[in-house]
């Protein structure tokens, strides 16, 4: 008996925790140009992590839904993780976060031909500007603190057709995210928004994996593994320049 158990527990001890004869379930939002369902190889980013696990023998089935579920669902493990979400110190508390995959410009939408000035987010409140901000995006530094007019809305789509009809003022947003539902899903307002300079901040995008399932830390590593091999084969380049319109280096 004592043999059988020795055994046992020999083989228990050198089973990998992730077989490669499975798919690993992931989450996401549509999050436009850079991933989504009905985009072309469901985006740049789901590309990116899609080959950066099969240079490691791992494939990947991805989930859509809104943002706030699929953060909710991946902090609970029933996902095992995000395709892409931006850096904060209490997310790193339940998720292992990846090398960087590329990041976003971040930006206030406004209509045209409105003259807005700030010097800071405190300004914005003061002057009762209105923000529509998407649940469970991350928003710059201080802008929520500063405790500005703002309205909670499920989809990207939401607050730019609310900041179109005069509903908010300001929208803070990824500038190609923006362009891009302007031109494809709400092209009705395409010459009604623009926005204001200079960016807000370049926020980096990150895969992220929940600490709640034992297998993330070491698929992590292969998938940084595979990662910088994209980027040293040029096929991160090449990615990048398919998918991601008007793309260029951060």
């Amino acid at each position: 008996m004592k043999l059988l158990l020795s055994l046992a527990w020999l083989l228990f001890a050198v089973t990998p925790l992730y077989s490669q004869s499975e798919t690993l379930l992931l989450a996401s939002s549509n999050y436009y140009p850079h991933y989504a369902e009905d985009l072309p190889k469901q985006g740049a980013v789901s590309e990116l992590v899609r080959q950066a696990f099969i240079l490691q023998g791992i494939d990947i089935e991805i989930a859509f839904m809104p943002f706030a579920r699929a953060y909710r669902e991946s902090l609970q493990a029933n996902y095992i993780g995000l395709i892409a979400a931006w850096y904060d110190d209490e997310r790193a508390q339940h998720f292992y976060y990846s090398q960087p995959l590329y990041a976003n410009h971040i930006v206030f939408f406004k209509r045209k031909g409105m003259q807005i000035q700030y010097s800071d987010y405190a300004d914005i409140a003061r002057q009762r500007l209105r923000l529509a901000l998407v649940q469970g995006y991350l928003q710059p530094p201080g802008l929520v603190e500063s405790t500005p007019n703002m309205v909670s809305v499920a989809l990207d789509e939401q607050a730019f057709q609310m900041l179109a009809r005069s509903r908010v003022d300001l929208v803070p947003a990824d500038k190609l995210n923006g362009l891009y539902l302007l031109q494809h899903k709400l092209p009705q307002y395409a010459d009604t928004l623009d926005w204001l300079t200079p960016a807000l901040e370049l926020r980096p995008m990150y895969l992220l994996l929940s600490k709640r399932d034992p297998r993330s830390e070491q698929l992590m590593q292969q998938f940084n593994q595979g990662l910088a091999e994209l980027r040293q084969s040029g096929q991160y380049q090449r990615i990048l320049h398919a998918l991601l319109p008007q793309h260029s280096e951060p």
